[in-house]
Parts: structure tokens; C-alpha cells; sequence
């Protein structure tokens, strides 16, 4: 009888051993999965990634003047020279706006502002005449600097202001595709103009387009300047055309 109680304890031990081995092997998978579902819920947590904002391609003129004028200055106005004063080997001219042509037009207390002061280099101005002035803010502002300008008495002065107006006009042609259309047919156009200013402009213009967008002026527009090349009355200009647009097709 001792041999079977024995061997009876024996199996309880036997039992008991199993029973705390199966507890530890069935409690391994619930450690994992409390691992995996914690981390489950912090990868859900996680905020989404920002989504790319396109670039917002920059506005083109696809003219020497838009590009390295209009796109460098804060802005063009017609003005007239009211009042000169030195200061330090520098004139500070007072300037009546006539008429703000281009960029954001400076504030006064009562609206827009209806003078504009100036920094300029001694003699470059004379009281009583008008101006087409291209300008940079000066250290920020308020006052300005001059980065050009064009005196009323220039005998090309409606050309030139022409040449603004069909920055204007540029300018509200929201499409690409339409600012270019519109710059091969000015450049066909001022090449026939009366002005002398105006027809070397557009060859000038050539050039820079040449050099710095040699894709708007195509195959077809390259064949309409050779003929009419051939017919302008200046044979100086038609020769440097058809030199430049010979240059074009090599």
C-alpha cells in the first residue's frame, strides 16, 4: 500500500508540474498580443503625413523688361518734380504723383498717398518737369531710390510708355500660353513699327528671348520674321534679324 500512495503522490506531483508549464506556455502568446495591440493603437494615433503642397510656378513675362525691371522694382509711376533739397551730398526730391503705374502704390492717412520722396544722386532732377520713374524702396521704405527713369521730354516717351501698357495688358493674361502668344505677335508687330525705338526694342527683345526662352518664338514665327526682315525699310535692323534668326536655326 505505501508503493501505491507513493506513486499516487508521484502523479500529483507529476500533474501539478504540467499544469504550471501549460500556464506558462498559454500565458506567452497573451504577453505578445497585448504587445501587438498596443502597438496597433499607437501607430494609429500617429498623425497622417502632411500631404505636399504643389509649387506655385512663378509668373513669366517672357520679356528682358519684365524680368529685370518690372520683377525688381516696387514700382513705376508718372510724377512730377515739385521740390529739391540737399542733404549730404544727396537730393531729397519731393514727388507729386501723377499717375501710379505699377506695384503697390504707397499709403497716406487719408488713402493712397499723393506724393512720394526720393533719394537721388545731385542734378538728376529739375523742379516743374515729369518723369516716368522706376523705384526701389529705399532701406524699406518710406522713401525711394531711383532704378531709372524716363524724362517727358524724351522724343521716344510714347513708345516707352506704350511698352508699359503692353506690360499691363501682359499681366492680366492669367495663362502661360496666352502671355506667349502674345509676345511672338509683339515682337512681329514692333519690328514693322514706326517708332525706331520701338522696332530695335523688339530686336533686343529677340535676343534676350533667344538666349533666355528659345522655345516661345517657334519654327513658323522664324519663317514670318524672315520675310518680313527682307521688307523692313531699315537695312541695318532687317540685316541683324535675319543674322539672329539664321543663329536661331543653327
Amino acid at each position: 500500500m505505501g508503493a501505491v500512495t507513493t506513486t499516487a503522490g508521484g502523479g500529483r506531483a507529476v500533474r501539478r508540474q504540467e499544469s504550471r508549464s501549460l500556464t506558462r506556455r498559454r500565458s506567452l502568446p497573451r504577453a505578445m498580443l497585448g504587445s501587438l495591440l498596443l502597438a496597433a493603437v499607437g501607430a494609429a494615433q500617429e498623425p497622417p503625413a502632411p500631404t505636399p503642397v504643389p509649387a506655385t510656378a512663378k509668373f513669366a513675362w517672357y520679356t528682358q523688361f519684365g524680368s529685370e525691371v518690372l520683377d525688381v522694382v516696387d514700382g513705376v509711376l508718372i510724377g512730377r518734380i515739385d521740390s529739391i533739397a540737399p542733404l549730404r551730398g544727396t537730393d531729397v526730391v519731393r514727388v507729386t504723383i501723377v499717375a501710379w503705374r505699377f506695384g503697390e502704390r504707397p499709403k497716406s492717412v487719408t488713402g493712397d498717398a499723393a506724393e512720394v520722396t526720393l533719394l537721388a544722386s545731385p542734378g538728376d532732377f529739375f523742379v516743374g518737369t515729369e518723369q516716368l520713374l522706376f523705384v526701389k524702396k529705399f532701406e524699406g521704405g518710406p522713401r525711394y531710390a531711383v532704378h531709372n527713369r524716363v524724362a517727358r521730354s524724351d522724343p521716344e516717351w510714347d513708345a516707352k510708355v506704350a511698352w508699359l501698357d503692353h506690360h499691363d495688358a501682359l499681366r492680366k493674361l492669367v495663362k502661360d500660353e496666352d502671355r506667349r502668344r502674345e509676345v511672338r505677335k509683339r515682337r512681329y508687330d514692333d519690328l514693322a513699327a514706326r517708332s525706331n525705338w520701338t522696332r530695335w526694342n523688339s530686336y533686343h527683345e529677340l535676343t534676350w528671348l533667344r538666349t533666355k526662352h528659345k522655345d516661345v518664338v517657334t519654327w513658323d514665327d522664324r519663317e514670318d520674321l524672315k520675310r518680313l526682315a527682307e521688307r523692313l525699310e531699315d537695312a541695318k535692323l532687317g540685316a541683324a534679324v535675319k543674322k539672329l534668326l539664321k543663329e536661331c536655326d543653327s
